[in-house]
């Protein structure tokens, strides 16, 4: 089961860098990952994970992405954290 979801983090992960390639910024790239896989709103986590592996983001980056994903701040937002951050 374990290794069934890393495989399926570092798929994503790989479509996350794909979107980046074309010129979606990061939020963009969560914004359109949960809407195409509706489980990840239901796992921040695994969410997080996958932009860790796909951009190397720190702890505190994929905290920003639990907020957003958890209601807590807006996408405009998630935004500006993670420009900042980078």
């Amino acid at each position: 089961m374990r290794e069934l979801m890393d495989e399926e983090i570092e798929r994503l992960a790989r479509l996350a860098v794909e979107y980046h390639g074309i010129g979606c910024s990061v939020a963009e790239i969560a914004d359109l990952l949960i809407d195409k896989h509706p489980n990840l709103r239901l796992a921040p986590f695994r969410l997080a994970q996958v932009l860790r592996s796909a951009f190397g983001f720190s702890v505190h980056d994929l905290q920003y992405v639990t907020a957003w994903v958890q209601g807590e701040i807006s996408l405009e937002t998630l935004e500006e954290r993670l420009q900042v951050t980078r």
